[in-house]
């Protein structure tokens, strides 16, 4: 049984829109550096479990922030960063800008077989949601892991919460619908049901995994 961690895009323009400007800010306001423990976490759930990772990039753009290790895959989609970014390589926004996507299907073929697999990266509800749903309608056995998304750089920083070893989506739910108190609980519920609706997120069924 071939079991597989994709992780979506891990390059400079994406990873920077969530660390702080000025590394220093780190230490002086003692938040623990994300990048140091997203590779953790990523090897703890999943090398150490068996899984096979495997990086996805434009073919115009390099690995950022992430520590490859032995066994780990690189795959490429089949369009480049310029063609799927707003803005231009002086970072002018295009005119008349229409997002074009990876194939997913492409990114899927690269993997086969797999009969197991989890996917991680960003975006949440864009990309990572639509390989991941394509992936399910292969016929297979997908989840999306929602800590190792973009939430990773909010959901990290909750020590009470973030566990390196496991991913709960149940208990990822329970964080989410409970962050600003019990008299908020019904409403948040609401919304989070909607925006996770998608099987791929594993909110459809009682028997949700852990990993």
């Amino acid at each position: 049984m071939k079991k597989v961690f994709l992780y979506l895009y891990p390059i400079k323009e994406f990873t920077n829109m969530f660390l702080f400007h000025d590394d220093k800010l780190y230490d002086e306001w003692n938040v623990p550096r994300p990048l140091p423990i997203l590779n953790a976490t990523i090897d703890k759930r999943y090398r150490q479990k068996g899984y096979q990772v495997v990086f996805a990039l434009y073919p115009d753009r390099e690995l950022y922030g992430i520590e490859p290790q032995n066994g780990d895959k690189i795959i490429y989609t089949d369009i480049p960063f310029s063609e799927a970014s707003a803005y231009d390589e002086n970072g002018n926004k295009k005119e008349n800008f229409i997002p074009k996507y990876p194939n997913e299907r492409f990114l899927i073929e690269q993997l086969e077989p797999v009969d197991e697999l989890v996917v991680g990266g960003y975006h949440v509800m864009d990309c990572v949601k639509r390989v991941a749903e394509v992936a399910l309608q292969s016929g297979i056995s997908t989840l999306v892991d929602l800590d190792l998304t973009d939430l990773f750089f909010n959901v990290y920083k909750q020590k009470e919460y973030f566990d390196m070893e496991n991913y709960s989506p149940e208990r990822f739910k329970m964080n989410m619908i409970s962050r600003h108190g019990d008299e908020y609980t019904e409403f948040e519920e609401r919304i989070f049901n909607r925006n996770y609706s998608s099987p791929v997120y594993g909110f459809t069924n009682s028997s949700s995994k852990k990993l």
